[in-house]
């Protein structure tokens, strides 16, 4: 209805990933469930039709950019100059069932407190996507990489690692990866949600930092899931391993957020741990903490070589430096990102 003030501004950024923003476009409607929203595409110069396929769909506005400016400044323009009091940043490979985003915005917006609220992520096949962490640090690492999954099933609220109850229970988070944020626009204080120092990746840690920083409460509600595919665009530029781009641009977060010298620790912590996993995952993979792919032991083992090559950026990081790793994150975009503003008392 016209004169209606919007509750949700909803923001997507596109670059060629034509099927999943059209199937979630489409699903839109149902999963905001009459709430009054505004939809921006923001497309990055897409080689596919995706801007066209989005202007198809009623009530989108599509703004087409010349050129790939990367996701934190494609999301920061969608959602951009709005009055609606919560902003949903969503990836276009998500499918949100009927309802489901109507119940993150009205969580959000029934918690005063609260500067973020995102659902449980489910894999294209229904299983369990991870996707809440604790932040990072060097304690953390080791106990999450080094100590049994047997003991970290026993000391859940400890140390928090992937496949433990936060990605099943509803609950208080450190933070959440950015397939579907739905963030407080007054807690932003009038800046964009997301650094533009990382062209992608490691905005949406940067963010959940940030707001708790500011004494912003971030919160799952596990009993809201959103099916997300992932990496849909990341793999056409990057190959299927998002960790190698990612691994240099958390280290740059890292020194922005602690030190230079924290950084480095972290990276020697990160090596040692890859280093054990190389050599016991291979003959007790049970120790391992993280089973979360299909297969045997065969399959773990093929997993544990795998990230041979991530080892590459944890020993530069730590041999470097993450001056070096900073240089090579911020060659698309500049600035430490914005200061938010704490919860009105």
């Amino acid at each position: 209805m016209a004169g209606i003030e919007p509750v949700v501004r909803v923001g997507i950024v596109s670059w060629n990933t034509a099927s999943e923003l059209d199937r979630c476009l489409a699903g839109l409607p149902a999963a905001l469930d009459g709430l009054k929203a505004e939809i921006v595409v923001v497309d990055n110069a897409s080689q596919d039709n995706s801007a066209d396929l989005a202007e198809r769909h009623r009530g989108v506005v599509v703004v087409r950019k010349a050129t790939n400016e990367g996701y934190a400044r494609g999301m920061n323009l969608a959602l951009a100059d709005t009055t609606a009091p919560a902003l949903l940043a969503l990836n276009p490979d998500t499918q949100a069932p009927p309802g489901s985003l109507r119940r993150l915005v009205e969580a959000l917006l029934d918690a005063p407190d609260l500067g973020l609220v995102v659902p449980q992520l489910r894999n294209d096949d229904g299983s369990l996507q991870h996707s809440v962490n604790r932040f990072p640090s060097v304690g953390l690492t080791l106990a999450a990489s080094l100590l049994p999954a047997s003991w970290h099933a026993h000391h859940p609220d400890r140390w928090w690692v992937p496949g433990i109850a936060p990605h099943d229970v509803s609950g208080d988070i450190d933070w959440a990866v950015g397939a579907v944020h739905v963030i407080r626009g007054a807690a932003l204080s009038g800046t964009p949600p997301y650094s533009e120092r990382w062209f992608m990746y490691v905005e949406d840690l940067d963010l959940c930092r940030r707001l708790q920083e500011a004494g912003w409460r971030r919160r799952l509600e596990a009993d809201v899931q959103v099916t997300h595919t992932g990496n849909a665009a990341g793999a056409q530029a990057w190959g299927p391993d998002p960790a190698l781009r990612w691994l240099p641009a958390s280290y740059d977060f890292f020194a922005l957020a602690h030190s230079d010298g924290a950084a480095r620790t972290w990276a020697g912590a990160n090596a040692l741990a890859l280093l054990m996993w190389s050599i016991i995952g291979l003959v007790h993979p049970g120790w391992l903490p993280f089973q979360d792919g299909p297969g045997g032991r065969r399959a773990q083992a093929r997993r544990v070589w795998m990230l041979r090559r991530h080892m590459r950026i944890h020993l530069t990081a730590l041999v470097v430096g993450p001056r070096f790793m900073a240089k090579r994150a911020a060659r698309h975009g500049v600035g430490a990102g914005p200061e938010l503003a704490g919860p009105a008392q």
